[in-house]
């Protein structure tokens, strides 16, 4: 009776109003834009677009489809590739949702969510593609390479921090405000001398010192508990020196310590170059893309998911053209973060051990 009764009173209505009736009873389909495959793009296309090559999309792809296969059978559930693919614009420019669901072809709710599940996707295989070299052949190549490089003996790894621009958080905004005056996380970040991340730590809000940062994360731990005291990290003066991390003499005498400070400049540039790759390749991270709308844990998860695309294209020989312009101005970014702080006793008995075995000339 009541379907009646409202037909009936739609005749005393005007059409304005009886197609607002309508609309409210009846919604209007609902139009999926057609979305374009990343395989019929050419190969330097895809790079453009995705900052990884086709083939490195379609591997991709393959190793998140346990995680993003559809659990409906609904015709409108999502494909794999188009969620990855989504989720690689975003990564790759920094465009935020709503150009980018125009270009994927669906709406800007269902791109946040496809970026979601990307992210946990990446982090849940994190683990396989960021590892600190932990067996006695990987430690002993990786000084190698560090040591081809400028001599510089007994590196396991080139740490720094980054920050990353986010929004002023709802809560404690205060302790997100950097040196530089905006809010943005710290992020210590270690990498091997061919630029592949071996370690992540994400957590920290932009007002934390690089040195505490440190202290707090689990690759100290992880050194100081297995007495890796034949091993060393290699950083900047943001960090104090310790037994099994090395960083420049501030204001080096002799020549043996110039020579130190050189070796040391060359071989710690592999975190530099790191962050210009990581940084250029995926402009989400940079501040020229802007502030990150996310909340702190979800720009957490893109920095961490970003390094494991990094290491995934970087190990496939995917490699992009650097801008020795850029390049040099986001390591300058990161120069002005810096704060140098103390060298206790102990860390300065190993450096002058260091300097007098390795660069300094036998008379």
């Amino acid at each position: 009776m009541a379907e009646f009764e409202v037909l009936y009173n739609l005749l005393d209505l005007d059409i304005e109003q009886r197609q607002r009736i309508r609309s409210r009873r009846y919604p209007p389909e609902r139009v999926y834009k057609q979305t374009v495959s990343f395989l019929v793009l050419p190969d330097s296309g895809c790079i453009q677009r995705f900052r990884i090559n086709k083939q490195t999309v379609a591997d991709l792809c393959s190793i998140l489809s346990f995680d993003l296969e559809p659990r409906s059978r609904v015709s409108t559930a999502l494909p794999v590739a188009v969620k990855v693919t989504a989720a690689l614009f975003f990564y790759a420019t920094g465009t935020f949702q709503t150009p980018v669901s125009d270009i994927a072809g669906m709406s800007q709710s269902c791109f946040s969510r496809c970026l979601h599940q990307v992210n946990g996707a990446l982090l849940k295989v994190s683990g396989d593609y960021i590892r600190f070299p932990e067996t006695r052949y990987q430690q002993e190549q990786t000084k190698r390479d560090f040591f081809n490089i400028a001599g510089f003996p007994k590196v396991l790894g080139a740490i720094d921090c980054t920050h990353v621009q986010i929004r002023t958080p709802s809560e404690n905004a205060v302790i997100y405000i950097n040196r530089k005056g905006f809010p943005s996380l710290n992020v210590q970040v270690v990498c091997d001398a061919k630029n592949i991340i071996t370690n992540v730590f994400a957590y920290y809000p932009g007002s934390c010192h690089d040195s505490f940062i440190l202290s707090q994360s689990s690759i100290a731990r992880y050194i100081e508990g297995h007495d890796m005291y034949d091993s060393l990290l290699i950083g900047d003066n943001g960090y104090s020196l310790k037994k099994w991390l090395m960083t420049p003499v501030l204001s080096p005498q002799t020549a043996g310590e110039n020579a130190y400070n050189e070796a040391h400049r060359r071989t710690r540039s592999a975190i530099e170059s790191t962050f210009g790759m990581l940084k250029m390749r995926f402009r989400c991270l940079d501040r020229s893309g802007g502030a990150l709308q996310y909340s702190v844990k979800k720009v957490a998860e893109i920095f961490v998911a970003c390094c494991v695309l990094h290491n995934i294209a970087t190990t496939r020989g995917c490699l992009l053209d650097i801008s020795e312009t850029r390049l040099n101005a986001i390591n300058q970014q990161e120069a002005d973060f810096d704060e140098p702080v103390a060298a206790p006793e102990s860390g300065r008995n190993v450096r002058n051990i260091i300097i007098a075995e390795h660069f300094t000339e036998n008379e």
